[in-house]
């Protein structure tokens, strides 16, 4: 659809975007986030009508005792919020045995579990370059956003 469109342009407008500390994107709430696996980054925001728009980013430049670090906006993916209310989108996944959380997917389970691991879609970043790639849910996990609070 167009407005779809206009998201993914939006989105991928970030892209090659420098920044430091933080990138606010006016309009979105910044949901989570934080380090993948050295030196990829990833952020999750949220807009009113419930879509999702996440930024992969690279340390370009480490901090100093004068300067904070700088980071280089590598990917976007906008995911539309899920139709289903029991299923959740989430960046912290993983596949298999690893524990390296650089999956991310929309899942839903029970409330009593930690993990949940009816995945219906899922997203790969890349250690390497920070891409995104969407991958097929077998064998990813995501965490019970809501386990412990």
């Amino acid at each position: 659809s167009q407005e779809d469109s206009a998201d993914v342009i939006f989105s991928k407008s970030f892209v090659g975007r420098t920044y430091d500390d933080d990138l606010a994107v006016e309009g979105w709430d910044e949901i989570d986030g934080g380090l993948v696996a050295p030196p990829i980054y990833v952020h999750r925001y949220q807009r009113e009508d419930g879509t999702y728009l996440v930024l992969t980013s690279r340390e370009a430049v480490k901090a100093t005792n004068t300067a904070p670090a700088s980071y280089v906006v590598v990917d976007a993916l906008i995911v539309p919020k899920p139709q289903k209310d029991d299923v959740e989108f989430s960046i912290a996944c993983v596949q298999g045995k690893d524990e390296t959380l650089n999956f991310m997917g929309e899942a839903k389970g029970s409330e009593e579990k930690e993990w949940w691991t009816d995945v219906r879609r899922a997203w790969e970043i890349s250690l390497e370059t920070g891409l995104i790639a969407s991958v097929q849910p077998k064998g990813i996990r995501c965490t019970n956003a809501s386990w412990g609070q």
